[in-house]
């Protein structure tokens, strides 16, 4: 008896072993909790990108881990910037104000709202160990109204250590001067999807580069 079961522990430590080699071990990514703010132009020139736009913000929530929170401010001229949900760590709250997005006339103001978000992120997020700060901002890049200059606006995310993300989304034009320089000084990344393959994609890179240190 006792030999029997000492050959079938023998069989089952093989088995493990040769199991264990032909597995590549799975390494999590991800892990680094993150506070970010949701920064969604809702100007008239993504009228007919709404609900893509709202496609796209909605995957990116869905990627946050429980030790995540999150915001939400939409824009179009600088007094229709709004904080449309303030900063929680509940999924259901953040959809909820994502699918409450609608689209108002008037000029866009980037800055301006990235100035606000970048302010508001800098006060209320929390402020425990290695977490990481960002803002994902869901634009065309045209700027017409902000009072901020890029200078100052830069100078606040380089000093509060908030990287800028940007989804860059038309049925038109891009315009990437704004965009390029937001994201390539504080060191974010930009992502133009077209189809929503390339939406999906994209939430999902985004998800995990803003919790890369």
């Amino acid at each position: 008896m006792k030999r029997s079961l000492t050959a079938g522990l023998l069989l089952t430590l093989v088995f493990c072993l040769a199991a264990s080699a032909q597995e590549p071990a799975v390494q999590k990514v991800g892990t680094t909790p993150v506070s970010y703010g949701l920064v969604i132009d809702n100007s008239g020139s993504l009228r007919t990108m709404l609900d893509k736009v709202i496609g796209v913000v909605t995957d990116i929530v869905d990627g946050n881990g429980s030790d995540d929170e999150a915001f939400l401010v939409t824009f179009v001229d600088t007094p229709k910037i709004v904080l449309r949900q303030e900063f929680t760590d509940s999924k259901p709250e953040l959809h909820d104000a994502v699918q409450n997005m609608f689209i108002e006339g008037g000029q866009t103001a980037i800055l301006d709202a990235v100035k606000i978000s970048a302010d508001y992120l800098s006060k209320s997020a929390r402020t425990d160990a290695g977490r990481a700060r960002a803002l994902v901002v869901v634009t065309d890049g045209e700027d017409r109204e902000s009072g901020s200059k890029i200078e100052d606006v830069i100078k606040l995310l380089k000093e509060q250590n908030i990287r800028v993300f940007v989804v860059a989304m038309s049925d038109g034009k891009i315009f990437t001067k704004l965009i390029d320089r937001l994201t390539k000084v504080t060191g974010g990344t930009k992502f133009s999807p077209k189809t929503r393959t390339d939406l999906t994609a994209a939430a999902a890179q985004l998800s995990a580069a803003i919790r890369t240190r």
